[in-house]
């Protein structure tokens, strides 16, 4: 089973700090109606109350995957991850995988092609995460 070192884990952890920043700027400029609703979730929003309650969603959600990113690079900094942070970044991948299968199906192309790739390429950062990982020099 492959076993990312502490700098990819590093690496790949940051990365996900950018992404789920980048992420949360989205949904707040979803909220404040800056993108258009039609273009959010597939297309299948029917009015500006079902957008804020999920994009509202998201963005809690959001905070909350960006708080394990950080949580995950303390913990690697102090030479162990624990089981809990590892099955946290398990199902986060599920979750951007199963979101990769949404997009793949979205009525708006924008989705598909732009939301796609950036589901996948998650999901398998999240994966790299999950490994054990205990620093055997510290």
């Amino acid at each position: 089973m492959w076993n990312p070192s502490k700098k990819i884990r590093s690496i790949a952890s940051k990365i996900l700090i950018g992404l789920f920043s980048f992420t949360m700027i989205f949904h707040i400029l979803a909220l404040f109606q800056v993108i258009p609703y039609k273009y959010l979730w597939g297309g299948r929003l029917g009015n500006l109350e079902e957008m804020y309650v999920m994009e509202s969603v998201s963005l809690i959600v959001n905070a909350f995957f960006l708080w394990a990113s950080f949580q995950y690079i303390q913990y690697l900094n102090k030479g162990l991850v624990p089981l809990w942070i590892r099955i946290v970044f398990g199902l986060i991948g599920f979750i951007f995988l199963a979101n990769t299968v949404g997009n793949l199906v979205a009525v708006t192309d924008l989705e598909t092609l732009l939301a796609t790739p950036v589901t996948a390429i998650l999901s398998a950062i999240c994966f790299s995460l999950v490994p054990k990982y205990e620093n055997k020099t510290s």
